[in-house]
C-alpha cells in the first residue's frame, strides 16, 4: 500500500479503442472508409446507368411511337385539307341555294294574288326576264282596276318580289272574247 500522496499519482492505464472526441482520424479509420465510400461510388454509377438505359429505351419507344403515328398525321392532314376545300365548295353551293329562286313557291304567291276575274294564259322566263301575260274581265267594268290590284298584291308580298329588282305592268289593251269585254295585260320583271 502507498501512501497517500503517491496514490493520487498513480498512472491510470489508456484506452486504445475509443477515440476522443474532437481527435483526427487515424489511419485505420481511413482506411475503413475509403472502401465505403468506393462501394458508394459505384452503387450510385450503376444506377445512374441503369436509369439512363432506361430513359433511352423509353425514348426510342415514343420515337418509333411518334414514327408510327406520322402515316395517321399525314392522313388527318390531307382530311384537313380536303375539308377545307369541300367547305369551300359546300359554302358556293350554299350560296347558290340561297340564291336560287324556288318556282313552285313564286307560281303558288302568284295564284293566290290572283282576284276573281283575272286569269293567266303565260308564264315565261328567258335569262333575268320575267313575263306574265293575262286577262281580265269584269261585270262591273273594272278590268284595269282588277289588273292594278293584281300587281299590287304581287309587289305587296316580299317573299314573291325577293328575287326581282323590277315588277311593272308592261302593256294594257281591251279586247272582246266572245262578245265579253277583256282587258289583256303584260308584266314584266327583271330578276336579280
Amino acid at each position: 500500500m502507498l501512501p497517500e500522496e503517491l496514490r493520487n499519482r498513480a498512472v491510470k492505464p489508456l484506452k486504445r479503442d475509443a477515440p476522443k472526441a474532437g481527435a483526427k482520424p487515424g489511419a485505420r479509420q481511413l482506411i475503413l472508409l475509403v472502401p465505403v465510400i468506393f462501394i458508394v461510388l459505384i452503387i450510385g454509377h450503376i444506377f445512374l446507368a441503369f436509369s439512363g438505359m432506361a430513359k433511352a429505351s423509353q425514348l426510342n419507344m415514343l420515337k418509333s411511337r411518334w414514327d408510327k403515328a406520322a402515316s395517321e398525321r399525314k392522313i388527318l392532314e390531307d382530311f384537313k385539307n380536303e375539308y377545307t376545300l369541300n367547305s369551300g365548295v359546300t359554302n358556293e353551293m350554299q350560296k347558290l341555294l340561297n340564291e336560287r329562286i324556288t318556282w313552285a313557291d313564286k307560281l303558288n304567291r302568284i295564284s293566290l294574288a290572283l282576284p276573281p276575274g283575272v286569269w293567266l294564259e303565260a308564264i315565261s322566263v328567258s335569262g333575268k326576264a320575267f313575263l306574265l301575260e293575262g286577262k281580265a274581265a269584269s261585270l262591273n267594268k273594272d278590268e284595269i282596276s282588277l289588273v292594278r290590284n293584281f300587281i299590287e298584291g304581287l309587289k305587296n308580298k316580299p317573299d314573291f318580289t325577293k328575287n326581282f329588282s323590277s315588277l311593272e305592268l308592261n302593256s294594257i289593251q281591251k279586247d272582246t272574247v266572245g262578245g265579253r269585254e277583256v282587258v289583256d295585260f303584260k308584266i314584266a320583271g327583271v330578276l336579280k
